[in-house]
């Protein structure tokens, strides 16, 4: 099978397993948010962000099995080993960190909530063979289901335990119990077991190659996470609660609008990575459709989301709305970073990689804790900024050392973010003047259809070559050509 059509199987499996996966944590995140309120919410996301650092971490540890050239049963060993062990040491991070949660004034509860998610990162560590196995042979129908069965699962006992007033603890069920089933089913449908543990000797190097990926890994899961307990911190757990419910949103807007192009990247690029001009051209490719649709969201929600957040919540949720699309203002710089840090990974350039994920991080904390000093909306506002910032920051290092990526295509290619921020600037201008209120749902639903309507429109004309190439399935099943 060509990569062309792998990646066109790779995109469908992983768009539905999105749309799964994804519906079932709107689900569950809305029936969480009307249940616990966002001062629960925000206990939640600081109690479970710990595990899912660490176990987000640890699952990115399959790409040593998705790209090593021959995955021996020796080496197949020893990365179950040394995960197995990371994932020990994780979850007993997690423990000590949660006494130490214990003693500190007005966290003290926080602390029993903090210690069953320990099972998180201990579950992904056992998988990890398992899962790149299954990445490793293309198996993308096994890697659907099992994420989706592993939330839907977990995402029943949430909503139950929500609706029986058990707040908080209904969410860090959730956290520990998808990764125990996704795991579960990954092992059981690669048919793989370790015939024996590896002791460190066998470890060391393997250690030294994964360390630059595991940090990589974990610097982006720190840049996501960090922004819960920092708001935290400075501005109180309802802040947190509503800042993390617009993460959820932003999350959700990537989920559905990139990760079906990008989970197939990895696997694809690790193939062509001997023909370095094809790999780059498949790079600019995803670039170029992610960008393309990655405004969407970010252009509906800027005229929907007041009146769809009155809707559902009330006044129960202040400023979510708002800071929904602040949030969202970041996706189109995402739609670019995202695709060209695999390709870093996968052409063998982890520690820029990594390097990028430090830089991202260290702005992301001092932005945003700045920010938060400010109230809720004011850390918004700091973390798009960053995002933008952290991203120029990419594009102009990624070009300084690899020639063949060039600034100036990579302006080209994000250009539809430009237009869709225009369309919002010029649209909500327009309402102000005229004093309408989008909570209405007449003005919301007229002011979005014609706000992509015209982002449609626009786009026709400025990038033609590239919407015929989103909406003919002809157009991705061709050699790959060049981007806009």
């Amino acid at each position: 099978m060509s990569y062309s059509k792998l990646a066109m199987k790779g995109a469908a499996w992983s768009l539905l397993q999105v749309l799964a996966e994804r519906f079932t944590q709107t689900v569950v995140m809305l029936t969480a948010a009307l249940f616990l309120g966002p001062h629960e919410f925000g206990v939640a996301a600081m109690a479970t962000a710990p595990a899912i650092v660490t176990a987000a971490t640890l699952q990115s540890g399959n790409q040593l099995v998705i790209q090593r050239e021959e995955a021996t049963p020796a080496f197949l060993d020893t990365a179950f080993s040394l995960f197995l062990w990371l994932g020990v040491l994780a979850a007993a991070a997690i423990a000590a960190l949660a006494f130490v949660f214990r003693m500190m004034p007005g966290y003290d509860a926080v602390y029993l909530m903090i210690l069953p998610t320990a099972l998180a990162p201990l579950a992904a560590g056992v998988g990890v063979v398992a899962e790149g196995l299954l990445e490793r042979s293309f198996n993308y129908r096994v890697l659907a289901v099992r994420k989706t069965v592993g939330q839907a699962i977990a995402g029943v006992a949430c909503c139950t335990l929500a609706v029986l007033g058990f707040g908080a603890w209904s969410i860090v069920v959730q956290v520990t119990v998808a990764p125990v089933i996704s795991t579960a089913i990954s092992i059981a449908a690669s048919g793989w077991r370790a015939q024996r543990l590896a002791g460190f000797g066998a470890m060391k190097e393997l250690i030294r190659f994964s360390g630059a990926l595991l940090g990589f890994s974990a610097m982006n899961q720190i840049n996501i996470r960090s922004v819960d307990v920092i708001v935290g911190f400075i501005a109180g757990p309802t802040a947190t609660g509503v800042f993390r419910l617009a993460r959820t949103v932003l999350d959700l807007a990537v989920s559905l609008f990139l990760n079906p192009i990008n989970n197939t990247l990895l696997p694809i690029f690790s193939r062509m990575v001997g023909d370095r001009q094809r790999t780059m051209e498949a790079m600019w490719r995803a670039c170029g459709i992610t960008s393309l649709v990655a405004s969407l969201p970010f252009v509906a929600s800027a005229f929907a989301g007041p009146y769809l957040v009155d809707l559902v919540f009330k006044d129960k949720w202040p400023h979510l709305a708002l800071l929904v699309t602040i949030l969202l203002s970041s996706l189109p710089l995402i739609a670019v970073v995202v695709p060209m840090q695999t390709f870093l990974v996968a052409i063998g350039r982890p520690k820029l990689a990594l390097i990028n994920n430090v830089i991202q991080t260290t702005m992301n904390v001092a932005f945003i804790w700045v920010g938060a000093n400010f109230g809720v909306i004011a850390a918004g506002v700091a973390f798009a900024i960053r995002c933008y910032l952290s991203g120029g920051i990419l594009i102009f290092v990624v070009a300084r050392l690899t020639p063949e990526i060039r600034v100036a295509r990579d302006v080209v290619t994000n250009g539809p973010a430009m237009v869709g921020l225009g369309i919002v600037a010029v649209g909500e201008a327009v309402l102000w003047l005229c004093n309408l209120n989008t909570a209405r749902l007449e003005i919301a639903a007229i002011s979005t259809c014609l706000a992509l309507a015209s982002y449609g429109l626009l786009l026709n004309l400025v990038f033609p070559t590239r919407i015929g190439q989103l909406l003919s399935s002809a157009g991705l099943r061709r050699k790959l050509g060049p981007v806009d």
